[in-house]
């Protein structure tokens, strides 16, 4: 019973210890720029450059009607893969993750900011119509959307809606293409395969440029995705 008892607290303390770097991660990042509303956190010197990919994350950001929700967010680059494997978890592959549940603030693997780059986890940057301000824009959107609708309910917002609407904002595309490739079965087009979002986006698009739907009733209380997907579907063109 000791031995359990003394596992137990052991648990209790590491998971509390956990829990108070995700909220205040600070001290580990030496360097910061704030700017646009933004604060960007860095194990390295940050460049001057950065100001202007911060323009361009406000530029994106304040096309949504939620822009107010987007400020205040503290963006942290992590410059080693253990420290972004420290915040990201089982997600550690991925570019950047919104700790939304504690803190609220947004974590992003290492970073080319004289180029305006993210590096992948292959070590070279990702393709360039991804910079980092689309990634910094993307995952400050899933901290507007909790914010827009609270904690209980953006646990339950399908993916489709939370990742689609926030690369509606940080991503521009070619909607024509986009639903032509959906028809056509296209890799791309499909998330489970290709780890992209442009169906999501293509649907959310669909539902308030073509449906003239609400941001806000887009975010709480969505359509059924099927009933959606039909209809994208059935359009002879965009």
């Amino acid at each position: 019973m000791k031995i359990t008892r003394r596992l137990l607290l052991g648990l209790f303390a590491a998971s509390l210890a956990y829990l108070s770097v995700l909220a205040y991660p600070h001290p580990l990042f030496a360097h910061e720029l704030t700017a646009d509303g933004i604060t960007v956190h860095s194990t390295r010197p940050i460049p001057p450059a950065m100001k202007t990919t911060l323009d361009r994350v406000r530029a994106r950001l304040d096309r949504s009607p939620a822009a107010a929700m987007t400020r205040g967010v503290h963006v942290f680059i992590c410059d080693s893969p253990w420290l972004f494997g420290l915040f990201a978890r089982q997600n550690y592959r991925v570019g950047g993750v919104a700790v939304w549940l504690v803190g609220q603030h947004v974590f992003l693997r290492e970073s080319d900011m004289e180029n305006d780059r993210l590096i992948g986890p292959s070590g070279r940057p990702v393709a360039a119509d991804r910079p980092l301000s689309y990634f910094i824009a993307h995952e400050v959107m899933h901290i507007a959307n909790v914010r827009t609708v609270g904690r209980w309910r953006y646990s339950r917002m399908p993916q489709w809606v939370d990742d689609g609407y926030a690369d509606y904002v940080a991503h521009d595309i070619d909607m024509g293409d986009a639903l032509k490739k959906m028809k056509e079965g296209a890799r791309e087009l499909d998330p489970q395969r290709s780890g992209l979002y442009l169906r999501y986006q293509l649907l959310v698009a669909y539902l308030i440029d073509k449906r003239r739907l609400a941001v806000d009733d887009l975010l709480a209380a969505p359509p059924p995705r099927e009933e959606i997907e039909a209809q994208v579907a059935a359009l002879p063109h965009w």
